[in-house]
Order: structure tokens, then sequence, then C-alpha cells
């Protein structure tokens, strides 16, 4: 049985000390339908008590809280854990300055936004999968096959099979379907570019017609969605740059 290892659930923290505005984040996150493990605080104490380097992917803090602020617990949690992704959500932007500095990767103004969540949460999953290496495993010819994500260039599928096109020219090929595979490839990194195509974004070197792999070949885009997928590409790149920063 095929299974990708990106199935584990992206693990979340939401720091709001305003019962209903908690509520409200978390049923946001909810509604991506991604995968996620979520704990909620009411305080910048109550986080700080529970945080260790590591344990989460994503923070959410509420900039103005009690005793101990959005910004002062970001300070905290920098000092020990430089590569988590730290959204704040607030009714102002007049911390900017104090969010590049703790490098934060995004300001979610209040009333929050659907995209907004969605935007971030698609960034802490490309972050997590690239630090992760992460794999899937396939049947190949009979035999278990551990294929790294990073190293797949495109998922083709042809007379029944599903070709995985790799670096430096080796592929496989499994009976799983295209379709299942479109559920076990993590989006945004992986995407349903035709009913024939699912393509690595991290190989695409351009795009005309259809996706130009740096591996010189080229995945079909479906004529009626060009537009949502060079859109999803164009957005997949600039998250693609915020999570090196």
């Amino acid at each position: 049985m095929d299974k990708a290892t990106d199935a584990a659930p992206l693990r979340i923290a939401v720091c709001e000390d305003v019962a209903t505005e908690l509520y409200t984040l978390i049923t946001l996150i909810r509604e991506s339908r991604m995968p996620v493990d979520i704990k909620s605080y009411s305080s910048g104490e109550a986080f700080l008590s529970d945080f260790s380097p590591g344990a989460f992917d994503i923070i959410y803090l509420d900039v103005y809280m009690g005793e101990i602020s959005g910004i002062q617990t970001a300070e905290r949690i920098r000092e020990t854990d430089t590569q988590v992704v730290i959204v704040f959500a607030t009714t102002s932007e007049d911390f900017t300055r104090e969010g590049y500095r703790l490098n934060a990767y995004k300001y979610m103004l209040k009333p929050i936004h659907f995209e907004d969540v969605v935007d971030s949460l698609e960034l802490a999953t490309i972050k997590r999968d690239r630090a992760q290496g992460a794999t899937i495993q396939i049947v190949c010819d009979g035999d278990p096959v551990t294929v790294p994500l990073s190293e797949i260039v495109f998922v083709e599928a042809s007379n029944r099979r599903s070709i995985f096109q790799m670096e430096g020219g080796m592929s496989y090929a499994t009976l799983t379907t295209i379709d299942a595979l479109e559920k076990l490839l993590p989006s945004p990194r992986f995407l349903r570019s035709h009913r024939a195509f699912i393509v690595n974004l991290d190989h695409v070197v351009d795009i005309d017609a259809d996706f130009i792999m740096d591996n010189g070949m080229r995945a079909y885009i479906r004529v009626k969605d060009f537009r949502k997928i060079k859109h999803a590409y164009d957005d997949y790149l600039f998250n693609s740059v915020r999570s090196d920063w």
C-alpha cells in the first residue's frame, strides 16, 4: 500500500486571549481541510510553559495579549527556535518592524480571512517538507520502493500505470492510479496540472502552454484551467522564497 510520510498533520499552536477570536481562527484552520494537530493557549505565559524547540510547525500569536504580548512571546521563541513559522494576528500593522526583526512570516489583520490562513498553512507545509526530506513508498514490479519527494520531477499516467519521472533520468512505474497519488503527494508542492500529470513545482523552470521541467521534459496543463494553474504556480514560487527567509 502506498503511503506518504507527509500525511502527518501540521503541528499548530494558536495563542489568543479572546475566546471568540481563538474559536474563529481554529475554525478557519480546520476549514482548510489540511491534516492538522492544533493546540490552543489563552496567554503567552501558558504557551511558553508548554513550548519546546521543534514542537510546532507554525505558531499563531495574537499581538495584543495580557502580561506577555505576542511580540514578547515571539522573542522568547526565537531564543531557541529560529525555524518555526510565526504568524501574528493583530488589529494593527504598528509592529511590522518588530515582525521583521523576529523573522515573522506573516501578519494577519483581524478580522482574519480564510485566504490568509490557507496561505500561512501552505507556507509552513513547504518549509516542513523541505526540512524533513519526506518520502513516498510505492510498489514497483512487485517490490516496495522508497522515493524521495524532492527527486520526483513529475508523475504521468500512461497505459494504466503511473510513471514517476525522477532526477537523473530514472523512472518508476506503479499500478497505483494517478487519482490516488494526487491524494498522497502533498500540495502545494505537487500540483495536478492535467488529468495525466502531477507536477513537482520545485522542478519547474518555465511555463508557456505547459510546464517546462528542469530535466527538459514537458508536463501538460489543462487548457481550460491554465490561468488557475499558473496562479497556483506563482503563489508557490512566492511562498517558496519566503520559506527560505
